[in-house]
């Protein structure tokens, strides 16, 4: 397979594509003016990196202490978890949930805690570590736009619980259905927590450019977090499925491709080499293109 030149590649995404119709003009003209917007103008907020670190690291804090203050509730302590799945019977009588699987759904609900918990403590090692930005988030689509996608799954963590709804705690399935929409939570975690400790000072949210990170999870993806993001949150709207879930996820995803090719525009002005390396990664999930000779 023949591959572009990495300068190619650079070239070609640094090139904006020109706009012929009186519509686009008038449209990036509207554009133009809320990017001057100082709320989406960076360079122009005074004491910007610790404005910025300090809200982040505040509100992930608040956050970090509502998870452990929830802990007696998710995961439910075991005694709970013992009164409430034993109290399901068969039309016999007999006990629908063994003590093992008692076990084996609150260990889950520890896992899926304990992960959740560590990718906050990370976002507060990262963001209190991170180095000096080479290229500054500008404009709405580098500074408002990833904002609102990294805050559609809290919309989404709102939608009420109804896996129930669809598939009765009492029925024999119920089990299966919930270990395997857990374990999506626990593997897109995991992927999201291996990203986190490896990108670590290069983090942020906005679109900004503060260290090229190749290795590591790196070298398969490229945005190894927004693929755990992706999973995770999977898991969590089956756990929630509801019409205005499956939308909210689909626009979260979207969101998630879009903020990707915004922050890779911004990378290959800034590192001469992302060009390269981009050529050779997947974007959310390894490459599986052969090359010639392999």
């Amino acid at each position: 397979m023949v591959h572009k030149s990495a300068e190619t590649i650079r070239k070609k995404a640094m090139q904006r594509p020109s706009n012929h119709t009186p519509e686009r003009k008038h449209a990036s003209s509207w554009l133009s003016r809320i990017d001057r917007w100082i709320v989406f103008n960076p360079a122009r907020w005074p004491l910007r990196e610790l404005i910025s670190r300090t809200t982040a690291l505040a509100i992930i804090a608040v956050f970090l202490v509502l998870r452990i203050d929830q802990f007696d509730r998710f995961p439910q302590v075991f005694d709970d978890a013992l009164r409430f799945y034993r109290s399901f019977t068969t039309p016999t009588g007999s006990v629908l949930y063994s003590i093992n699987d008692i076990r084996l759904i609150w260990g889950i609900k520890l896992g899926v805690w304990i992960i959740e918990t560590a990718i906050y403590l990370g976002y507060i090692a990262a963001y209190a570590s991170r180095a000096r930005a080479v290229s500054i988030a500008r404009g709405f689509g580098e500074v408002g736009f990833p904002l609102l996608v990294a805050g559609t799954p809290i919309l989404l963590s709102f939608a009420p619980y109804s896996l129930p709804d669809w598939l009765p705690v009492s029925s024999p399935r119920h089990m299966t259905f919930y270990l395997l929409i857990m374990g999506l939570i626990v593997v897109g975690g995991t992927i999201n927590l291996i990203g986190l400790i490896t990108m670590r000072r290069a983090f942020t949210i906005m679109s900004e450019a503060r260290a090229l990170v190749t290795h590591g999870i790196f070298r398969y993806l490229r945005h190894p977090l927004y693929t755990g993001h992706m999973i995770m949150f999977f898991g969590s709207m089956l756990l929630r499925l509801h019409v205005i879930t499956v939308a909210l996820y689909m626009l979260f995803v979207v969101g998630q491709v879009t903020r990707a090719r915004i922050e890779e525009r911004k990378l290959l002005r800034s590192f001469a080499e992302y060009a390269d390396y981009r050529n050779r990664t997947g974007m959310f999930f390894p490459n599986m293109r052969i090359k010639a000779g392999d």
